[in-house]
């Protein structure tokens, strides 16, 4: 068709909230980047893809049925009796995913405000200045602290190559990983706006923010470093498989950090090394998943639940072997935390739950 001069027909508008559901949508256009091929966007009436320098176009009769395998259940397929499996009608099964879906969670903004504060390197990309590649991406390895409001905060030096960047192009993102990132199930993140030094007046106030999380930074005080910050004015957050959004600059901001992340970490190896039992137990009674779970490792915790990694066996029928698959599992608590002392109380209670379920 794009041959013969047409541009081929767009997908029926019944097509798209199948679509929307399975690519899991949530209140904003969807963004997809395709590596070399351009960013996927879709729209209430057809899909178009913008590659840079070509425009925006409608995608190739290949590419969107790609797109509708993904709504129809393929694209990251998972076997068909997997617990995360929407093909698995075990009533076991539908029962926990019910669960999952309706278990409380972090807000997208609370979530990218926590990463933020756990975190104290990332990468940043600027617009190159450099002589020849000239409006490329360029990313660079650098270290921030975080303000009240989550903007991150910089000490750069003037030979740096993105501290030339920005002060020609202002606009910047910064992509970090949560504290032990491991792969596609754990969460990043990346903020996007503008760098630009901090105004005098403010400097000895950011300086102090800084400070607490690197305190031997003596380099700070070179007279060639300088200090940023950065204006958030979206943030993109992947929170693990089937859990992504966007996150406006304004909810950013009005959003906090966690309380129970400072000492989530502590608490989740405390119980995965003595009581990993009683994690697995509380799996089971919390979320009504019990067939075939043999493992189950704590990750994190936040002031509604805990996060899960569970491994389940499982024999489809006509195989002679189990298969284990992992995956993750939100366990709420039975009441929001805002302490240590709270973050003990829920355990315990789960725990007792579990041993008289």
């Amino acid at each position: 068709q794009a041959a013969a001069g047409q541009s081929p027909p767009p997908i029926p508008p019944s097509s798209m909230p199948a679509m929307v559901s399975a690519l899991r949508v949530q209140r904003r256009p969807l963004a997809l980047a395709l590596g070399l091929v351009g960013a996927l966007s879709l729209s209430a009436s057809r899909l178009a893809f913008t590659t840079p320098g070509l425009g925006h176009r409608s995608l190739s009769s290949a590419s969107r049925r790609l797109v509708v395998r993904h709504a129809e259940g393929g694209g990251h397929g998972v076997p068909k009796g997997s617990a995360v499996s929407q093909e698995n009608m075990d009533p076991e099964i539908r029962a926990f995913r019910e669960h999952q879906k309706n278990a409380p969670r972090l807000s997208f903004a609370e979530e990218a405000r926590t990463l933020v504060d756990s975190t104290v390197s990332g990468v940043m990309s600027t617009i190159s200045s450099r002589p020849g590649l000239e409006g490329f991406p360029a990313g660079s390895v650098v270290f921030f602290a975080s303000d009240e409001q989550g903007r991150p905060i910089f000490s750069f030096s003037s030979m740096s190559g993105h501290t030339a960047d920005l002060k020609k192009n202002e606009k910047a993102s910064l992509t970090i990983m949560a504290p032990g990132f491991a792969g596609p199930a754990d969460a990043r993140l990346s903020l996007i706006g503008t760098c630009a030094p901090v105004p005098e007046a403010e400097r000895d106030a950011v300086k102090a923010v800084y400070k607490v999380k690197h305190p031997n930074s003596f380099w700070t005080d070179f007279g060639d470093f300088t200090w940023y910050r950065c204006e958030v004015m979206a943030a993109s957050l992947v929170g693990g498989f089937a859990r992504a959004g966007g996150v406006t600059g304004e909810e950013y901001s009005a959003s906090k950090a966690d309380p129970v992340a400072p000492f989530s970490m502590n608490v989740a190896e405390h119980m995965n090394d003595d009581h990993g039992s009683s994690v697995l137990a509380i799996v089971k009674s919390s979320t009504g998943l019990k067939t075939g779970l043999v493992g189950a490792k704590m990750l994190n915790l936040d002031r509604l639940g805990m996060n899960v990694l569970v491994e389940r066996e499982d024999k489809p029928e006509g195989t002679e072997e189990a298969t284990k698959q992992s995956f993750k599992v939100r366990v709420p608590w039975l009441s929001p935390a805002e302490s240590r002392k709270d973050i003990k109380e829920r355990i315990v209670e789960l725990s007792k739950a579990a041993r008289e379920a």
